[in-house]
């Protein structure tokens, strides 16, 4: 069975709803008429997981020991909802052709994915009527709904699914809330309308710490923007969808209590901004999730997504450049291979490139007939005044001019010059920010470099 950081899903059992008996959740799969090789289940925005079915359709999907998934099971681009309690042993069966309408789930809970499966929430209240009326027509259908809950006996046969299940509709109810002053401009052409403190006022007093909802996706979606919602109600200016994020990372983290509430919510917005938009121009998000993320689990994960994007960290293959040098030949990476590279970015009207050239010099020459090639880059945008350079310098090694289109500075993200940068001998990253030549200690780094 595969994790993957990036979507939800979910499984089942069937029968009465019980106490459970290991830490582990598994859900059978059993498929006719399979039209697709995989199966998975969606926990929240940034995990699922996903199982091969085999020849005959089958497959098993193996969950973590949570408490409970309240998730969606993928298949293909349908999906059904799911609950699952820790220790489950669930056996979903369906016919690939008719995956929504054939979805059965046996085993203890099986009354609450039936519940689920045919249960429709309708759509809130018109957005176009008064802001009193919006907030009672949400809480009348949030109570119709919870009426079918009672109707089917869930109490009684699922009781910790029609406890956790009463928590989530109403904040399934309360997410239209946060959308109403746009909708209500949209439909009324009032588009200097503001609801006032009973809107903000409802919302904060649902944006508080629910353990038994650290893994319903209703509510952490609820916290995600309803955070938000308040603090920009209250003065604050939040812009773009990092800013966003940062806002309501760091309301979880000064506000809420250690739990798994403030542990989850932390590594979700971290993990799905990332996933979204990549690591750079996220110094405040990382530090944030530094501060605060401490559940060990989630802390991998979250180290795991900033490695993901890390085009730099120690080990991996170098972005590769094309570069010539004065008598027009090009050189890539895989040209140099072979031999370590010392590659100095630098450029002619930058003073402290200049400053470092006697270090350099210094240091190839000590490295003299060693497995090591001392590279020059110039990010010079004029050409004729890198050729200029290397007239009035005695340059070592191999001196190349990059060409300004290159992406080979930016891939390291670089801000300044010079930046030195060691490889391996198979253009590996040893060091993306390598000690300088006049660095202390530099000649020793090298000379402790396997097979220099």
């Amino acid at each position: 069975m595969k994790r993957l950081l990036i979507i939800p899903m979910l499984a089942m059992l069937g029968a009465a709803c019980t106490s459970r008996h290991s830490d582990q959740t598994t859900l059978r799969i059993e498929v006719t008429n399979p039209t697709l090789s995989s199966i998975g289940i969606l926990v929240d925005r940034t995990t699922a997981y996903t199982a091969e079915l085999d020849k005959q359709g089958h497959a098993t999907l193996t969950l973590p020991g949570v408490e409970y998934i309240y998730g969606q099971l993928v298949y293909g681009e349908q999906m059904r909802p799911i609950f699952l309690q820790r220790g489950d042993g669930a056996t979903a069966r369906f016919d690939g052709l008719h995956f929504p309408e054939s979805l059965e789930v046996d085993g203890k809970n099986r009354a609450a994915n039936d519940y689920l499966r045919t249960t429709t929430l309708p759509s809130g209240p018109s957005y176009e009527i008064s802001w009193e009326e919006f907030a009672r027509g949400l809480q009348e259908q949030a109570a119709s709904i919870v009426h079918l809950l009672e109707a089917r006996n869930l109490d009684s046969l699922c009781p910790d699914f029609a406890r956790l299940e009463r928590l989530r509709l109403r904040y399934a109810y309360a997410q239209p809330m946060l959308v109403y002053e746009m909708g209500h401009r949209m439909m009324t052409g009032d588009t200097t309308y503001l609801a006032g403190p009973a809107l903000t006022d409802s919302v904060r007093t649902l944006i508080v710490a629910r353990e038994e909802l650290a893994d319903v996706a209703e509510y952490r979606d609820f916290l995600r923007f309803g955070i938000p919602l308040v603090l920009t109600a209250e003065g604050a200016r939040i812009g773009n969808s990092y800013e966003r994020t940062v806002a309501t990372m760091r309301y979880i983290g000064e506000h809420f209590p250690e739990g798994r509430v403030k542990q989850a919510m932390l590594r979700s917005l971290a993990l799905e901004y990332l996933q979204t938009a990549g690591i750079r121009g996220t110094e405040e998000l990382q530090n944030l999730a530094n501060t605060y993320l401490t559940d060990p689990q989630m802390v991998a994960d979250y180290r795991a997504e900033i490695a993901r994007h890390d085009l730099t960290a120690a080990g991996r293959p170098s972005p590769d450049f094309t570069a010539t040098d004065r008598a027009g030949r090009s050189y890539t990476l895989s040209d140099l291979r072979g031999k370590y590279l010392y590659i100095d970015l630098w450029a002619s009207w930058c003073g402290p490139c200049k400053r470092e050239l006697p270090h350099l010099k210094r240091l190839a020459e000590q490295f003299a007939g060693k497995e090591i090639l001392f590279v020059g880059l110039s990010v010079d945008n004029d050409r004729k005044a890198w050729e200029k350079a290397l007239d009035e310098e005695q340059l070592p090694g191999l001196q190349l001019w990059l060409d300004p289109s290159s992406s080979f500075a930016s891939d390291y993200g670089v801000e300044g010059i010079p930046r030195f940068i060691l490889l391996d001998k198979e253009g590996h990253i040893v060091q993306s920010n390598m000690l300088r030549p006049s660095s202390e200690g530099v000649e020793n780094y090298l000379r402790q470099l396997k097979g220099i």
